[in-house]
């Protein structure tokens, strides 16, 4: 019996290396979903509700177990919801703000996030003086993802 070896099918959650497990697909598809939204915000200026929709429902539901992604993204959101009732940003942006917040689960973290993605914004609009306004889709995603990895 003892020199007998088992041979086990690798699964999705192997770490045998010849598969990626359960977490790298995840962050994956995440990282797929969020540049997808990115570069259909920064090509249309919209960010439509299908898209944003999903991750919005992620960010509740992980909520309901872990309150600090709440908490996150509920600091995330909320100046760009007063920026949206003030007419300077759209609805989507409002939604992709809570999601980005959720992703980096820290209240603090998302006040980081908000503050370099307006920051990064107000730079490129600072640079580029003919342009009146900016997608700020972008500017969250490319925040988010850096944020979200050293976590």
């Amino acid at each position: 019996m003892a020199d007998e070896v088992v041979h086990r099918a690798p699964t999705l959650g192997s770490t045998d290396g010849r598969h990626p497990d359960d977490e790298s697909m995840v962050a994956f598809l995440v990282v797929l979903w969020l540049a997808v939204i990115a570069d259909g915000d920064a090509r249309t200026s919209r960010i439509p509700n299908v898209t944003v929709w999903p991750g919005l429902c992620a960010v509740f539901a992980t909520a309901t177990m872990t309150p600090t992604v709440g908490v996150a993204a509920t600091v995330a959101a909320l100046p760009y919801a007063i920026c949206h009732r003030a007419g300077w940003c759209g609805g989507g942006d409002v939604k992709l703000a809570g999601v980005c917040g959720g992703l980096v689960v820290h209240w603090d973290v998302a006040l980081v996030l908000v503050g370099s993605a307006a920051l990064a914004a107000a730079l490129v609009l600072a640079a580029s003086p003919r342009r009146r306004a900016l997608p700020h889709g972008p500017f969250l995603v490319a925040v988010t993802l850096p944020l979200a990895a050293l976590l």
